[in-house]
Formats: C-alpha cells, structure tokens, sequence
C-alpha cells in the first residue's frame, strides 16, 4: 500500500468534490428542461466555477472524467454523471469527517445532507482557513470505517429497490476510504 494523502491533498479533493457536487445540482436541474432563464444562470455558476478552480490551484486535481465534465457545456451532462455527481456527497461528506470537519459518520443508511457539508466547507470563510484546520483521523479509525463501508458494499452491490441507496452509500464511503487508505487507490 502507498502512503496515505496528505491533509492538503484531502482538503484539495473535498474542495474539487464540493465544486462536482454543485455543478451536478445545476445538471439536475437543466436537466429538467432548459429555459433560457435557468441556462443563463448555470452560464453564470460555470464562468464563477472554472475561475474558482484557477484561483484555488485546483484544475491540477481534476481527474479526466470530471475535467470533461467541468469543460462540457451547460445541459451536457448524461443523466448517469448527473446521479454520479450528486452521489459523491457521500465521498465528500467522508473526506471531510477523515479531517474532523464533521464529528462522525452517519449510520449507514442515512445520507449525508449537502447544505451540512456545504456549511462546514463555507464556515471557515475562505479556502486557505479550511485548509489550514483540518486534521486528518488516526488510521485506526478509518480502517475501522473502510470495513464497515466494504461489509455493506458487500452485502448491497447489484441490489435494486430500497437497498441500491444502500449500496450507493456505502459504495461512494468505501471508494473515498480507499483512497484516504492509500492515495494509488484512486482519488475520492
């Protein structure tokens, strides 16, 4: 196994996940029908978006498939990269309880809420102050969350019904846990 990633590259993949998760929500709602009013909006969030990632030095974080998605235009996005990008709440949510942004993990089958970790993002007031007060968790306790999150993908993959939550959750905590496990493991 590699090394763990750092606190600075955990905090950078929060803030890349946190901008995903955001473009996502404008996808679903174009999704919907795109009125001229809602395009002209998402125009705006994208130009703020794009410069935001520039000022933050964080285009360099960017796997392939969201540089794609982030360079796509508005209303572009595949309903599937619409769920997934909605689902990395889930990743998020983890990267920020692995820095102590968020003091526990929900139970398995309840979701993390967006406006609660958009909160703990936005609570420090600029990214430079929530990058500097994250503290990453001990290793004991994330191998203890990783073989939760691995018993339950387990146990829920390929199921339908009320268990694919279950299996999206625990599938997004475990990919996330992976990789706070051991960076090659593929980002968050």
């Amino acid at each position: 196994m590699s090394p763990r990633p750092s606190v600075a590259e955990v905090s950078d993949r929060a803030l890349v996940l946190y901008a995903l998760i955001r473009r996502a929500s404008i996808e679903a709602v174009l999704e919907d029908g795109p009125e001229p009013q809602r395009l002209a909006q998402a125009e705006r969030a994208k130009v703020e978006t794009d410069r935001w990632l520039v000022r933050e030095s964080l285009e360099g974080e960017l796997t392939p498939v969201e540089r794609t998605l982030f360079d796509g235009a508005n209303g572009s996005w595949p309903h599937e990269a619409i769920a997934d990008g909605l689902w990395r709440k889930e990743s998020l949510g983890v990267l920020l309880w692995a820095l102590e942004h968020v003091a526990s993990l929900p139970p398995i089958d309840e979701e993390f809420e967006v406006e609660v970790l958009n909160q703990r993002i936005q609570s420090y007031g600029n990214e430079s102050s929530f990058r500097a007060s994250g503290r990453l968790r001990d290793d004991r306790e994330l191998e203890t969350a990783w073989h939760e999150a691995d018993a339950w993908l387990a146990a829920t993959e390929g199921r339908t019904g009320e268990d694919i939550t279950l299996a999206s959750i625990s599938a997004e905590r475990r990919r996330a846990l992976s990789w706070l496990r051991d960076r090659d493991a593929g980002p968050a």
